[in-house]
């Protein structure tokens, strides 16, 4: 179903919500999953939630460890929200056991996952995934620490023990002590195929349920090394990764938003195929505007388009760089699956968020400049070129048919890597579609300026 009519649909749903009767029964809402996603993003964004429904909170209480209710009233009405947070694996589960209405969630639901919830509906669907944040891992050492910089191997290698000394890394001699999530986490989960892949986590390392607890542990030992989301850094320190033959890159909004820091990753939100209207209500709430500016407060990265200024890349083609002349990059890309030019369901959403940017007072007069990429090892040099081509016009096509144009066109094939070609998350980097805008110049642009 096209994102605009699920948007109508679930703005009826809205009516049901705010038009309940005052005798009504109280209404529940269960968040359940990601500690990641319910420290602090899911409170903050029911609280904000029920405010714009015009409920007030009435109070809170910690239930148990990683388990908050929520309560609120008004106009006769009254709504409870349990969120309970004790890791991406555990949502799964009790939304299938019906004991969640939402899962919240670290990283992707997996095909076995998928597979294996067939009886609440197609979790990967558009219909019920929603990517309501973006977030990068930061790997966090102790402020004193002096590296400034290391590769995904070097993460692997200091977490597996491979590497027990920090002067091996260009930090002071002395041992690496290793703070982790728990088993049940989805940032754990994110961190092991990311990084660790085969290896496994070192004997001694510490472990927590509560990235709160981990951050303040490696803030106050000078031979930590930890990873947490990006809101999570908390009084440690983040150190800037690079994948193999890539740039390091830190972990802020522009790196993060277009996806292009290699251990950048999404939050999610899932439900079962015909969710209550509370469930669908929260999360269009979430996706719009009040609730992505909830994301920036808490210190996550929104799905807002913004133009910014970036550092020239000095590891591209001349081609590349007069491209991107004078011009900004916009916070967001598109990427697609090998050998494919199909959007993902995070890129359909974006495209209606493109296309809103766009139509902006000003943004306009903004000559829109679409670059296409391959990954080094999906097709043949020729084909690469035909094929980003394709994956450009895809973007270009849907702007059009939302009544935006973009002004220059451009398939790169391979080249500009951000992250490895020798892993299928490093590929899936480089599979992309950039944007970026400049003034247009004095005589103008063509509609569409392709390349070869």
């Amino acid at each position: 179903m096209p994102f605009a009519a699920i948007a109508r649909c679930l703005g009826a749903l809205v009516l049901v919500f705010v038009a309940l009767p005052s005798a009504a029964q109280e209404q529940v809402l269960r968040l359940h999953g990601s500690n990641t996603v319910g420290q602090r993003l899911a409170p903050a964004l029911v609280r904000e939630w029920a405010a714009a429904r015009g409920l007030a909170e009435a109070g809170s209480a910690r239930l148990a460890e990683e388990e908050l209710r929520l309560s609120f009233s008004g106009g006769g009405r009254s709504l409870v929200v349990d969120v309970h947070s004790h890791g991406t694996g555990t949502g799964y589960r009790d939304l299938l056991d019906g004991k969640a209405d939402l899962w919240m969630a670290s990283r992707p639901a997996t095909v076995v996952e998928v597979a294996g919830a067939v009886r609440v509906g197609r979790l990967d669907s558009p219909a019920q995934e929603h990517v309501i944040a973006l977030d990068g891992l930061a790997i966090i050492v102790h402020p004193a620490n002096p590296v400034r910089g290391l590769t995904v191997e070097q993460v692997r290698d200091l977490f597996s023990g491979r590497i027990d000394d920090w002067s091996a890394v260009g930090g002071r001699p002395g041992p690496v002590k290793r703070y982790a999530r728990d088993d049940k986490s989805g940032t754990y989960d994110s961190f092991r195929s990311m990084v660790m892949r085969d290896a496994g986590l070192a004997a001694g390392t510490s472990r927590f349920e509560s990235t709160d607890q981990l951050a303040a542990m490696v803030a106050a030992d000078p031979a930590a090394i930890g990873f947490v989301g990006l809101a999570g850094v908390g009084p440690a320190r983040a150190v800037p990764v690079a994948d193999a033959g890539t740039r390091a890159l830190a972990a802020d909004r522009v790196t993060v938003g277009t996806e292009d820091y290699v251990l950048s990753r999404r939050l999610f939100l899932y439900h079962r195929e015909l969710p209550s209207a509370l469930a669908s209500d929260f999360i269009e709430f979430a996706l719009g505007a009040r609730g992505q500016a909830v994301v920036e407060r808490i210190g996550f990265v929104s799905q807002d388009v913004a133009a910014v200024d970036v550092a020239p890349r000095t590891d591209v083609s001349n081609e590349y760089l007069g491209l991107v002349q004078g011009a900004r990059r916009l916070s967001l890309n598109f990427r697609f699956g090998a050998r494919a030019a199909l959007l993902d369901n995070k890129a359909l959403r974006d495209v209606e968020r493109l296309a809103d940017y766009l139509r902006r007072p000003g943004v306009g007069e903004l000559d829109v400049i679409l670059l296409g990429f391959t990954d080094g090892h999906e097709i043949g040099t020729y084909q690469a070129i035909s094929l980003s081509n394709e994956r450009v016009d895809l973007v270009a096509q849907a702007l059009g048919e939302r009544g935006v144009g973009a002004r220059r066109v451009r398939g790169m094939g391979y080249v500009a890597p951000v992250a490895s070609n020798e892993t299928d998350l490093g590929r899936a980097r480089n599979r992309r579609v950039e944007v970026w805008v400049r003034p247009r110049d004095a005589a103008g642009s063509p509609a569409v300026a392709r390349g070869p």
